[in-house]
């Protein structure tokens, strides 16, 4: 199974606000766990090439392995302003990840950091992450390369 995979899947399971796990916020969860494992192990957790378009770092990787994936649910709902929002969620309990302890680390770093957030704070943070703010849009991020860049974020 890929990493991917098994990150998705950790997210899912133990995110707590299940109904706030949507598209665009596991992504860019997968994201802040490589952003966090460039600067700790100097490599990313996937092999994401990740591109920052109009609404920062996105790809379509994640969503298309969560589509893929037998044990994930995709649902697709309303957000309180009447738009829709496609939410990822776990069919069942899911009890074994292919994860390393430094791994799960980060997974939980990530999850922790960002489940009490609004989307506007979470996407704050998002931004406020060296490759997004030292790139222009448009462009390819080199997570690694940012990593040695000292910084807070």
């Amino acid at each position: 199974m890929s990493k991917l995979r098994e990150i998705i899947r950790y997210f899912c399971q133990n995110y707590p606000n299940k109904n706030e796990l949507s598209k665009a916020r596991l992504t860019k969860m997968v994201y802040l766990a490589d952003w966090k494992a460039a600067k700790r192990f100097k490599k990313q957790l996937t092999n994401i090439k990740w591109f920052f378009n109009y609404y920062g770092p996105y790809v379509d990787d994640v969503f298309r392995e969560a589509n893929t994936d037998p044990y994930l649910d995709i649902q697709i709902q309303k957000t309180m302003f009447g738009d829709t929002k496609t939410i990822i969620m776990p069919k069942q309990k899911i009890d074994i990840f292919n994860l390393t302890p430094e791994e799960q680390n980060i997974l939980d770093e990530v999850i922790n950091e960002t489940k009490t957030l609004y989307w506007d704070q979470f996407i704050n943070l998002v931004y406020s992450t060296t490759p997004v703010r030292m790139q222009d849009k448009f462009s390819s991020l080199d997570l690694v390369k940012y990593a040695t860049i000292k910084d807070k974020s």
